[in-house]
């Protein structure tokens, strides 16, 4: 049994500053939403599973972590990987929250929110009597203050700054009261910033007593507190008790990081796992089990092949514009991902505010591409490294593209290395690189990592183009959301003109779960916990 969910984020009116909202407890409420997963399993491995004597109980649900991957940091300024973003809503809370596998928002820990008619002034009152995990005492203004304040300081080099745009500062005009002041009005205040992680809420008094451990104990106020973390084996989250909000289902959480996916999928096999990311290839045998439920999941993420453009041969836009004409994206589709994605012509998706529906769609041209080298006096090719991590599909798209350049004379050894961001962020990085990025449903942000201000983060290019600065920027302080559209298709028509990267997908995720066990809950990729639901007894 299959289930495809494509998600829609209809963001015109979401973030729309310039009319005056006010939200009270009672005028936002959770719903009930259930989404879209999938997993696949192919038996393998042995017992190098590393579950614990707590999972397949009723009251902890057991999980592999998003992709496998581990946690670096739980410090919100500087999350790097999967988990970490599907962990954040356990652990912290926000002002306003989306609303369970809906790109909508409700109070959290705010009782009240208004943004007044020019958006830039937003006013709050909490809820009183929140209580920090651990014993840090109730939450106050002053620790709303410190968390978003915390990203103007310049030595904290968050690379998530830039999620606060145009913050002034915030007032504190009473224990439980104040005021977030913006320079100007912000669009994706209420799409990215507050609901997302930068909006996370920490405990001032245990950020200043812990220092540097907040990273790996972190303490929040959401409904599940932390307990234990063993790095690559396990992590468990313990539910609670003093939450201000209704109680989760589960008592206990039990993230299990497992980078194998075969081996995941013998997990969810032998009941280790509740539910489980699949490989693309494993979707068949699951979906032949009839109390296995397939679903897969369409991401908000771009999978590209990029160019390190701050050195030759790369630097010449003939050159990119060959590597374009020689790489066969459909043929990259089949292979790498069994087909089971769409293909990506530009960066943003097909449901995304500023999607350019017009992007043209490359297909091979190796006499062109031949023509173009030669043009840039590269007639007998050259040789190059393409860099990639340790994902699966990454690796052999890359082996794809490979064998795909080997056609024009272009000789490209592939190197696959455990930290992407180090290694390509570098000046001299390799000359190509196969890799995606997670977005969320502000179209800004999926912008953000190949701004100018990126170079040397998260902008993999190295790649600096004014105009596309100046239009994000431009769309961040507009409310019109044509306007903002407009916008970004300029900015994905300024990349393609640049030939600064060769779309692949926006990917898909497939989890498997046994639906008379539990009901899960997502928005988009990412892992709503604190929503899912045991159904064991009903």
């Amino acid at each position: 049994m299959r289930r495809i969910l494509s998600f829609r984020a209809d963001l015109a009116t979401t973030a729309d500053p310039s009319k005056e909202e006010a939200m009270s407890s009672s005028d936002l409420r959770p719903t009930s939403v259930r989404p879209a997963l999938a997993l696949a399993a192919l038996a393998t491995a042995a017992m190098m599973i590393v579950s614990s004597a707590l999972a397949q109980t009723d009251e902890t649900l057991s999980v592999r972590a998003r992709n496998g991957a581990d946690i670096e940091t739980m410090d919100p300024a500087f999350y790097s990987g999967n988990e970490e973003f599907n962990l954040d809503g356990s652990i912290y809370s926000k002002l306003v929250r989306f609303q369970p596998g809906s790109p909508e928002v409700e109070l959290d820990a705010a009782e009240s929110f208004e943004i007044r008619e020019d958006g830039t002034e937003i006013h709050f009152t909490l809820r009183e009597g929140i209580e920090f995990h651990h014993g840090y005492g109730e939450m106050t203004a002053e620790d709303v203050k410190f968390s978003f304040e915390r990203y103007l300081d310049p030595d904290l080099d968050s690379p998530y700054a830039a999620d606060w745009g145009t913050l002034r500062e915030v007032e504190v005009t009473g224990r439980y009261s104040g005021i977030i002041h913006m320079e100007e009005a912000y669009a994706p205040l209420l799409t990215n910033t507050l609901p997302w992680t930068p909006g996370s809420i920490l405990s001032q008094a245990a950020f200043e007593d812990r220092g540097d451990a907040i990273a790996t104990r972190p303490v929040g106020s959401g409904p599940y507190q932390w307990s234990e973390w063993t790095p690559n084996q396990r992590i468990l989250l313990e539910r609670f008790d003093a939450y201000y909000g209704d109680a989760p289902d589960f008592a206990r959480i039990e993230v299990l990081p497992i980078l194998d996916a075969q081996i995941a999928e013998f997990s969810f096999d032998m009941r280790e796992l509740d539910a489980t990311e699949i490989s693309l290839e494993s979707i068949d045998r699951y979906e032949g089990q009839e109390d296995v439920a397939v679903e897969v999941l369409d991401t908000l993420r771009y999978h590209w092949v990029g160019f390190n453009q701050r050195h030759a041969p790369f630097d010449d836009v003939r050159v990119r514009e060959a590597v374009r004409l020689a790489v066969d994206v459909d043929e990259i589709l089949e292979g790498a991902y069994n087909g089971v994605p769409n293909r990506a012509n530009t960066m943003l998706a097909p449901d995304i505010l500023g999607y350019w529906e017009d992007a043209p769609e490359y297909q091979p041209d190796l006499e062109r591409a031949r023509e173009l080298l030669a043009e840039a006096g590269y007639e007998d090719g050259f040789s190059t490294t393409i860099t990639t991590d340790g994902v699966t599909y990454h690796q052999q798209s890359a082996a794809i593209v490979q064998q795909q350049l080997a056609r024009i004379g272009i000789d490209a050894n592939i190197d696959i290395v455990q930290d992407m961001y180090v290694t390509v962020s570098e000046e001299n990085a390799p000359g190509l690189h196969y890799a995606s990025f997670s977005a969320i449903m502000d179209p800004g942000y999926w912008f953000e990592w190949f701004t100018c201000g990126q170079i040397g983060q998260w902008n993999y290019w190295g790649w600096c183009n004014e105009e596309f600065d100046d239009l994000k920027a431009q769309a961040e302080r507009t409310s019109d959301p044509d306007e903002r559209a407009d916008a970004y298709v300029r900015m994905q028509q300024i990349i393609d003109e640049d030939a600064s990267a060769i779309w692949v997908t926006n990917g898909a995720s497939v989890y498997v779960y046994r639906p008379a066990e539990i009901e899960p809950v997502f928005l988009a990729m990412y892992t709503q916990y604190p929503f899912w639901r045991s159904l064991n007894g009903e």
